[in-house]
């Protein structure tokens, strides 16, 4: 066994990343005004999406002199809602770690509070085993 495996040679040398504590005050916050905006990013979204549909029924009866016409258009219009939906779909993976960030301090809490039959009972779940 090399010095390098020996368990006191870790201890000293080996870096040890501190896990980042949940703020969850803050967290919740944070996913309550992303909750808010909701409504406004999908009123925005709408207009897009219904300029779309009608360049596309136009598309299906154009004749083939404004295809190339139409289909900038739709690139346009596609590109619009595309930067939306990644800024969108962005927020809702960052406040889905808040939320995983959350529902672990929760545990956290509960196996300090000595809750042990609740614990047991969530981590059998398999929503609580955070995969989602």
């Amino acid at each position: 066994m090399g010095f390098y495996e020996w368990g006191w040679w870790k201890r000293i040398f080996q870096r040890t990343e501190e896990k980042k504590k949940a703020d969850t005050l803050k967290d919740l916050e944070a996913i309550q005004e992303f909750l808010k905006s909701l409504p406004a990013d999908a009123k925005a979204l709408r207009p897009d999406f219904e300029e779309l549909e009608e360049l596309e029924r136009e598309r299906l009866v154009a004749r083939s002199s404004l295809l190339k016409t139409n289909f900038d258009t739709q690139a346009a219009v596609l590109e619009k809602i595309m930067q939306r939906y990644e800024y969108l779909q962005n927020d809702v993976d960052i406040n889905g770690i808040r939320v995983k960030l959350i529902a672990q301090e929760f545990l956290n809490q509960v196996q300090k509070a000595g809750f042990k039959e609740m614990l047991a009972e969530k981590k059998k779940s398999p929503k609580w085993k955070l995969a989602w």
